[in-house]
């Protein structure tokens, strides 16, 4: 079907318009319930880890609710930007505000980095309070003991951090994430684990991984980077309580080592797509193009619209930026040399307001003509 009609061009720019804005809506408020919701399941994890701590007299689970207190101001800056993200374009923002979630997601990823480094550095501490005893395994006790005072002199400058298991070193800084069992110790002086502290671990596993799945979805709907990270956040969480479900259950068995282990692996996992995600948010910041990926579903949609305009010869030169959850497009478009002025405007007009109907994530088109 061709466009050649003024009729056609303004109802299509009219009802683009309306559906742009109840889709954003829509995306507004599916972003900032989801976050709110995040937000309320800290608060309630926090409170609950903390009494649940004092009636243990556990220190690790008052150390796990300080953890929930602090992911809350994950939250706040989530939905803060996510929200600012969203305002309409104005004197002061002419291209709107979509670089907001940019630093959103930057903070929140570096909340993610913290949270693998902090879990990277607990369970190193601890695989070199395990070795002195997988070292005696083989050789005299005379020697062990010795590898126990030199490894606990590195750790926190003191044989005992190396036979204290509640204790923390100088290795353990930043965001702590230690899910360590709440524990007594029986009259040879041994560790033996509440199994009563499992069941904290498994419900903030089902809490946190319920909010990953439920902000993920969300994000990817409303194409927002900031709501992923923040998902990416909870499920950092969920894997962090995993991690101590298998310390319980190691240390019940007679293995906690694998909480070490565990924990090493998980630092690993998060440490990469906070990473991943600071990256991505550090190119958009300073004006990286985007992927290839991006600019070519874009160039196809622009080859699709322009072919069902008669004025319309050709397509050269696309180029995308992205702003957030949207993206800025500037095109070239090729006309025949003799068309007239007004009807190169016409059809200029509409490519713009189809492709913004055809990809609702394009919020602005930049359009210049040249002849063929």
């Amino acid at each position: 079907m061709r466009y050649t009609q003024n009729q056609q061009q303004n109802q299509g720019i009219c009802s683009e318009t309306a559906a742009k804005m109840d889709l954003l809506l829509e995306h507004h408020q599916a972003g900032s319930r989801i976050t709110l919701i995040g937000m309320g399941a800290n608060v309630g994890m926090t409170m609950a880890k903390g009494m649940a701590g004092v009636y243990f007299h556990s220190s690790a689970l008052l150390a796990d609710a300080a953890h929930s207190l602090s992911d809350i101001l994950g939250d706040v800056v989530t939905l803060y930007t996510f929200r600012k993200s969203r305002k309409p374009a104005d004197l002061t923002h002419p291209y709107g505000y979509g670089r907001y979630e940019a630093l959103g997601t930057l903070f929140v990823s570096a909340f993610l980095v913290a949270a693998g480094v902090g879990i990277g550095t607990h369970a190193f501490e601890h695989v070199l309070r395990f070795l002195p005893d997988l070292f005696a395994a083989t050789v005299s006790s005379g020697v062990a003991e010795s590898a126990r005072e030199i490894l606990g002199s590195v750790v926190g400058g003191s044989s005992e951090v190396a036979t204290n298991g509640g204790g923390s070193s100088l290795l353990s800084l930043g965001h702590d994430h230690n899910h360590a069992a709440t524990h007594t110790v029986d009259a040879a002086g041994s560790v033996v684990v509440d199994p009563r502290a499992i069941w904290f671990a498994i419900g903030s596993i089902a809490i946190n991984e319920a909010l990953f799945q439920a902000t993920m979805k969300v994000g990817r709907r409303t194409n927002s980077d900031v709501l992923v990270a923040n998902a990416w956040h909870h499920r950092s969480d969920a894997l962090t309580s995993l991690v101590s479900v298998g310390a319980i259950a190691g240390a019940i068995v007679g293995f906690p080592i694998l909480d070490a282990i565990g924990g090493l692996v998980v630092s690993i996992m998060l440490a990469k797509s906070g990473l991943s995600m600071a990256t991505d948010a550090v190119r958009e910041i300073t004006d990286t193009p985007p992927s290839s990926q991006l600019t070519d579903s874009v160039s196809d949609a622009l080859a699709a619209v322009c072919d069902d305009i008669e004025e319309v010869k050709g397509v050269d030169r696309v180029r995308c930026r992205k702003s957030g959850p949207f993206v800025h497009v500037s095109v070239n478009l090729l006309f025949a040399p003799d068309e007239t002025a007004a009807a190169v405007e016409r059809a200029a007009d509409m490519v713009r307001s189809e492709l913004r109907k055809k990809l609702d994530y394009v919020q602005t088109v930049e359009i210049n003509t040249t002849t063929k």
